[in-house]
């Protein structure tokens, strides 16, 4: 199971299958002092799981969104 990383708290990784061969990637960030934050959502296209697992985490990992990730 994959796990992202915001500085050092740890994230859980939600995967699912979408319409077609389309991957929803969805990084939960955990609650801060105000309240809960809004999920990291990227979709993409491909046939395997992992691989679009790794490609979003690395989206959100050079975008700035979340600091590392370890599948």
């Amino acid at each position: 199971m994959a796990r992202a990383f915001i500085g050092s708290m740890e994230c859980r990784v939600h995967v699912d299958k979408d319409l077609g061969d389309t991957w929803a990637v969805t990084v939960y960030p955990p609650p801060s002092g105000q309240g809960p934050s809004a999920p990291l959502v990227v979709k993409l296209q491909g046939t395997d799981k992992e691989k679009a697992t790794k490609g979003a985490l690395e989206i959100l990992t050079k975008s700035g969104r979340i600091d590392r990730f370890e599948l």
